[in-house]
């Protein structure tokens, strides 16, 4: 496959931690992200990379770095990891400047020691690091942005023997999420982005002994018009509750519509 147009320029210039292109950069849009930060489908990643606390995580295409921030701040030692270097450079400066700390408060729990981020910049495909280097890699909607199998492969190369893999990826099937997509959504992503189907979860798992998938949103698309719309944390937080019930019951009486979700989350084992 040839390389995607404008994939490193578009992340360099794109610096708003939403990832649209709206304008806001540095720290301060950064922490402005942390009320949204602990959706459903992130708890679940977050379950499935447990323990952190002094582990070796690696956070492939970690941009300014919400999440990062936050492993970090639980006592991991984060590789942070973009094609980006002016995303590494925000996210490196906010972190020095007590943003790790800061991070805590989405838990209201005192940040944990030996917490801290180093950031590296580099592809997926191409990870600069010894075999067996982490205990837990992570990222979320960049794999779709990457040579999938070459970047799984790599993950599984530089993830030590018991370790573990949790990547969080939007998917094809959702359409609310499409409609978006074709009129709402920046043009240059249909260049530069692979939404996940069932073959390309399959080709992210192939590296890995086991893998695990859950699915999230259908209806509870609708609760991030107050994340990425009209930023509203209150009503956000009582919506996604709301819809995300609403989801499950149908997943749960119709297993056919996690087809139709907006997210999967794959936890693999090394």
């Amino acid at each position: 496959m040839p390389e995607r147009p404008s994939q490193e320029a578009y992340w360099g210039s794109n610096l708003d931690p939403q990832n649209i292109g709206a304008g806001a950069q540095g720290g301060d849009a950064i922490a402005a992200e942390f009320p949204f930060y602990l959706t459903p489908d992130q708890r679940c990643a977050l379950d499935s990379m447990r323990p952190v606390a002094r582990a070796r995580v690696l956070d492939i295409g970690a941009g300014l770095g919400v999440n990062s921030l936050y492993l970090a701040s639980r006592g991991a030692t984060v590789v942070a990891t973009d094609i980006a270097h002016e995303r590494l450079a925000i996210l490196r400066r906010f972190a020095q400047s007590g943003g790790i700390a800061l991070a805590s408060t989405i838990r209201g729990i005192p940040p944990a020691a030996g917490g801290r981020i180093h950031a590296v910049r580099c592809a997926a495909e191409h990870l600069p690091f010894r075999a067996g280097a982490f205990d837990r890699a992570c990222s979320k909607s960049v794999l779709i942005h990457t040579r999938l199998a070459r970047a799984a492969a790599e993950t599984a190369r530089v993830l030590a023997a018991g370790g573990r893999g949790v990547f969080v990826e939007p998917m094809t099937g959702n359409p609310f999420v499409n409609l978006y997509r074709r009129t709402l959504a920046p043009q240059v992503w249909r260049e530069i982005t692979t939404y996940f189907s069932r073959a390309e979860m399959d080709a992210l798992c192939t590296p890995f002994a086991r893998s695990r998938r859950s699915f999230h949103y259908l209806f509870a698309f609708f609760a991030f018009v107050f994340q990425f719309g009209v930023r509203a944390p209150f009503l956000f937080r009582v919506s996604l509750a709301l819809l995300t019930a609403v989801d499950r019951a149908l997943f749960a009486v119709c297993p056919p519509l996690k087809k139709l979700a907006w997210f999967v989350v794959i936890s693999t084992d090394r």
